[in-house]
């Protein structure tokens, strides 16, 4: 690793507990709100799932709770029309706002702002060894990156194929791993700028009820 991205990468992580910290201060009133109610429901406030991380390492990732416990046992992938979030569960996975105690991993150090999305070890290609785990996620995983945006609307992907299992392992995770292995191979402070502000305009756009052409994400890893 050369001296320049060493640097590049420090001022990365020294950023991203600048914005864990303050997006915690932030959000603070919404883990109220959402503690309580998920409380009053008889749930967990948060869920912790095992994710492969930083070299190829296990941790566990932070969310708010949206389905009842045990609910994992009849499968890890979920669309929109899955069944088993609760009422609460689908408008905190619609909004996003389960993601947010993901601020908790960024600052604790196990994930990042951007950077490749930390998968279920099952969920890894079988054609991926040890060492191309490692090699993977030589940078961070992170609460948004390249392979989340590209499919941003994965659940509605989902829902709209005859076999979820199947598409999510033969599309929709050797393309996001070859999207985030060129995002670790190009990594630059400047892409991961651009890679934040399109995670705004996505989030904004997906409130408005407007889908942005994945095509057009790739641009931001073309001729770099």
């Amino acid at each position: 690793m050369g001296r320049n991205r060493k640097i590049g990468i420090w001022i990365k992580y020294f950023f991203d507990k600048i914005i864990a910290i303050i997006g915690l201060l932030i959000t603070s009133p919404i883990f109220i709100i959402v503690g309580f109610v998920l409380k009053l429901q008889g749930e967990d406030i948060f869920y912790l799932q095992k994710r492969i991380g930083h070299l190829g390492r296990e941790f566990k990732i932070f969310k708010f709770t949206t389905m009842p416990k045990g609910s994992e046992k009849f499968g890890l992938i979920t669309t929109t029309n899955d069944p088993r979030p609760t009422e609460f569960g689908r408008f905190l996975r619609k909004t996003k706002i389960n993601e947010i105690p993901q601020l908790i991993n960024v600052l604790i150090g196990n994930m990042s702002i951007i950077g490749p999305r930390p998968l279920i070890k099952s969920q890894i290609s079988e054609s991926l060894t040890d060492k191309e785990i490692e090699e993977y996620y030589r940078m961070r995983p992170g609460i948004t990156g390249i392979g989340s945006l590209y499919f941003h609307n994965e659940d509605r992907l989902l829902a709209e194929v005859e076999d979820p299992h199947a598409y999510y392992n033969e599309v929709i995770t050797p393309k996001k791993q070859h999207l985030e292995k060129v995002y670790t191979e190009s990594w630059s402070l400047l892409l991961d700028l651009r890679i934040f502000v399109l995670t705004l305009e996505i989030l904004f756009l997906d409130a408005l009820g407007i889908s942005k052409k994945s095509s057009l994400l790739e641009d931001i890893l073309v001729d770099r």
